[in-house]
C-alpha cells in the first residue's frame, strides 16, 4: 500500500544520510498484519481474480475484453500469462495505480507494439526515450523511420517484426522469438540493449516545409489536377 511505501521510503532515505548500510529492510509491523488479511482475503475467494481494475459500463461490448475471454486468459493458477487489464489514464493521483506514464513506462521490461497500422507510433518512441526496449511493426512510422536511422536498430533496442512481406503466422513467430530471446537475458544484457540514440522535435523546421507541400499533392490529386504526381499504377502519392 502507498502507506506502507512511504514509510519504507523514509527509512531509506534516513539510513543513507546517516552513512548506515542495511542488509535487510522490513515491513512495518502494522502493515505486514494487514497486507498478510488481504492476502488471505484474495485466496479465500471462490472465484477468480479479476482480469479488470475497473467495472465496465458496457462489458459484454468491449472488445479488449472480449478477446480475453475468447483465448481463455481469466488469471487461472496454472496460466503463464497473467492479465490486468487498467481501462484508465494513468495518473499518480489513481487509487488503484497511482503512477504517472513516465514511471509506469521506466518499470517495464519491454513495450510490445506490433501495430497493423501505424502514422507514426508514440509509445514505441517514448519507450525509446525512457530507455525502455521495444517491438514494432514496419507498417509504422517510427519502425521505418529507425529502421533509416540507425545500422543495427536491434542491438540498439528497438525490435523491427515485418508485418509488410511476409504471413500473419510468420510474424508472430518471429515476434515470439524476439520476445523469447529477450526473456533469456540477464539483467546487465537487457541495460546493455537500451537505446542510446536520442529523439527530439529538432526536425520540426523540415517538417513545417514539408507539410504545405504535401497538402498541395494531396488537394491537386483529390481534384484531378495533372499535376498529381502518380506511381506506375496510376495512384496518388
Amino acid at each position: 500500500c502507498p502507506e506502507a511505501a512511504d514509510t519504507m521510503a523514509r527509512e531509506i532515505f534516513e539510513n543513507a544520510l546517516r552513512g548506515r548500510v542495511v542488509s535487510e529492510l522490513r515491513i512495518p509491523k502494522e502493515y505486514e498484519v494487514m497486507l498478510k488479511r488481504r492476502l488471505l482475503s484474495i485466496k479465500s475467494r471462490p472465484c477468480l481474480p479479476p482480469i479488470t481494475t475497473h467495472n465496465m459500463l458496457n462489458d459484454a461490448g468491449d472488445e479488449i475484453l472480449n478477446h480475453l475471454r475468447g483465448i481463455h486468459m481469466f488469471n487461472r493458477p496454472e496460466d503463464r500469462v497473467k492479465i490486468v487489464y487498467h481501462p484508465e489514464f494513468l495518473s499518480s493521483t489513481s487509487a488503484i495505480l497511482p503512477l504517472d506514464y513516465k514511471d509506469f513506462v521506466r518499470g517495464c521490461h519491454l513495450g510490445v507494439f506490433p501495430s497493423y497500422y501505424e502514422p507514426w507510433g508514440y509509445t514505441p518512441a517514448e519507450c525509446t526515450v525512457l530507455g525502455v526496449p521495444s517491438i514494432s511493426s514496419n507498417l509504422s512510422g517510427f519502425a521505418n523511420y529507425i529502421s533509416n536511422i540507425v545500422n543495427d536498430a536491434q542491438n540498439a533496442g528497438v525490435f523491427v517484426v515485418d508485418r509488410r512481406y511476409q504471413p500473419y503466422d510468420a510474424s508472430v513467430g518471429a515476434m515470439e522469438d524476439i520476445m523469447w530471446e529477450f526473456c533469456t537475458l540477464n539483467r546487465r544484457q537487457r541495460i546493455e540493449v537500451h537505446f542510446l540514440f536520442t529523439l527530439n522535435w529538432t526536425f520540426h523546421t523540415l517538417l513545417l516545409h514539408v507539410r504545405p507541400l504535401l497538402t498541395t499533392r494531396a488537394h491537386s490529386c483529390a481534384i484531378g489536377l495533372n499535376a498529381c504526381p502518380s506511381t506506375s499504377t496510376g495512384a496518388c502519392w
